[in-house]
């Protein structure tokens, strides 16, 4: 009797072990993550002028690289930016943002207006220290309001960035990182 209660615990635990195995088990190794795509890549420090265009309010503003590597407003007296505000996220931010999906490879015109790149809200245009312009379109926002569709410069290519991207490109036209008494 006490050997049968025994194989019966045992039975009963080796029950238990296999369902909580194959209930956390993940069913291998997990799938390798997807690769990031990037709209465009460009190396950050190549960045020497930033215009920024907002086509549909007519306001822009432009910036340079000062020989001391610092950035400033491209205006006659060569503003110096607010460097809390404009750090290093800047650049950086536009050396290549990254896609949230890709929607078309080569849109054609007709699919460049539905995503409105072809009245674009936002132009941006960079030059590199190399002398090389890149032309940058953001169109529409996506239905959801999560994203906005992005032309990769020199292709009719399209993605989505997501929209958090586009606010702090248009935050440097309509609130422009000037240096203020807090931040001076």
């Amino acid at each position: 009797m006490r050997q049968r209660n025994i194989v019966i615990l045992l039975a009963i635990l080796l029950v238990l072990v296999l369902v909580i195995y194959f209930t956390t088990s993940s069913g291998g190794t997990p799938a390798p993550p997807e690769p990031q795509w990037y709209v465009w890549s460009i190396d950050m420090d190549a960045i020497e002028h930033i215009e920024i265009n907002l086509l549909q309010e007519g306001e822009s503003r432009a910036f340079f690289k000062g020989e001391d590597r610092l950035w400033y407003f491209d205006d006659a007296q060569h503003t110096p930016v607010d460097m809390v505000r404009w750090g290093g996220g800047i650049p950086l931010l536009l050396s290549g943002p990254g896609a949230e999906r890709i929607v078309a490879e080569d849109a054609s015109e007709e699919e460049l207006a539905i995503f409105g790149l072809t009245q674009p809200r936002m132009e941006i245009t960079l030059v590199l220290d190399t002398g090389e312009t890149v032309h940058i379109i953001i169109g529409d926002d996506t239905p959801d309001g999560g994203a906005f569709y992005v032309k990769a410069p020199g292709s009719n290519s399209v993605a989505t960035v997501d929209y958090s991207w586009y606010d702090i490109m248009e935050g440097l036209v309509k609130d422009p990182p000037y240096v203020t008494a807090e931040t001076g």
